[in-house]
């Protein structure tokens, strides 16, 4: 699925959500209630105004018009990530087996190495690999820098998902306080679960949680909360397929104190109860050589693929992607492949 029916996908998904939200208001009686639903509403219609420009931009540029292939971004999700591909079609082939199931992976420097692109290439994965070739529901949980991060932080932002709000809670970071968030978010998400739903959940901006607070952080969600979902999606799979794919992207990696946790592993068979590190590497100029040759009409020729590789690597044999991705979009956009 390219970005244009992506795209669509999204502002349709957006449309039936705010929908719901309109008939739930018309029907309530609970003034609180009628205003965070009219709230919500107006979030829901800036989120499709924006998609919808996003789709109108990639509508009229002319990479949509000239070419028929992926746009670049997509284009980008197909360099290199060989070993971490190989690993996640090993998940989903496991999950496929076994009529559902979960799985919680990890993506460490992710910044330097693009796993931003590896995330878009497993959201394809899992689509193309659903029945009738269906989007995953999609929750990303992005801890702000303008909000203490912690385990409180962390439920509330995935529980805005599902409308349900924490305020009036008096202590945060108690166990009982976290244990009982934590089976609302889970009584939320049954129901998809229970049609046979593909959930994936990205967890980013794991640098603003203090290093010193890291490990407590990822022992409890590892332990406590993944756990707990793990329960509720093997509870759901007595009767249907639901597969919840969770992934902690981490900008740098994990300190010492988070790995000396007995909680990773990284190999197959998969193991749903423990932490499976996909594997981020430099791009090589063989690498992009090979893309560019796939991927673009114009360097069909060796000579001139050969030329802007040496010219973007500068002598190097490696680079780290983000540097490799930035010096390709700057050569897209100068119309040189």
């Amino acid at each position: 699925m390219n970005r244009h029916e992506r795209l669509e996908e999204e502002i349709k998904d957006l449309k039936e959500k705010l929908d719901r939200c309109f008939e739930k208001r018309l029907l309530t009686e609970d003034p609180v209630q009628e205003v965070n639903l009219e709230k919500l509403e107006n979030k829901l219609e800036e989120k499709i105004k924006v998609k919808e420009r996003e789709l109108d931009q990639l509508s009229d540029s002319p990479v949509s018009k000239n070419r028929n292939a992926l746009n670049l971004d997509e284009g980008l999700c197909e360099i290199d990530f060989d070993a971490a591909k190989e690993i996640i079609h090993g998940v989903v082939d496991t999950l496929t087996a076994n009529e559902g199931g979960s799985a919680l992976l990890l993506m460490e420097q992710c910044f330097d190495l693009e796993g931003r692109l590896l995330l878009n290439r497993l959201r394809d994965i899992l689509t193309s690999t659903s029945p009738g070739k269906q989007i995953p529901k999609e929750y990303v949980v992005e801890f702000s820098p303008f909000i203490t991060a912690n385990k409180m932080s962390f439920l509330e932002s995935l529980g805005k998902y599902f409308d349900l709000s924490f305020k009036d809670i008096t202590d945060p970071e108690s166990e009982k306080t976290l244990d009982q968030m934590t089976q609302e978010i889970l009584s939320s998400i049954a129901p998809s679960l229970s049609s046979g739903a593909t959930i994936l959940i990205p967890l980013k901006n794991w640098k603003s949680l203090d290093q010193v607070y890291q490990a407590d952080f990822l022992d409890w969600f590892v332990n406590k909360f993944w756990t707990s979902l793990r329960q509720t999606v093997l509870e759901a799979m007595k009767e249907y397929s639901p597969r919840v794919v969770f992934v902690i992207m981490v900008d740098a990696e994990m300190t010492t104190a988070c790995q000396a946790i007995d909680c990773f592993y990284n190999e197959q068979p998969l193991n749903s109860q423990k932490v499976l590190k996909l594997p981020l590497t430099r791009w090589s100029q063989a690498d992009i050589r090979s893309w560019l040759g796939s991927y673009s009409s114009k360097l069909k020729e060796k000579s001139k693929r050969n030329r802007l590789v040496e010219n973007i690597f500068n002598g190097k044999d490696e680079e780290l992607p983000i540097k490799i991705r930035v010096a390709l979009e700057t050569a897209h956009a100068q119309a040189i492949f």
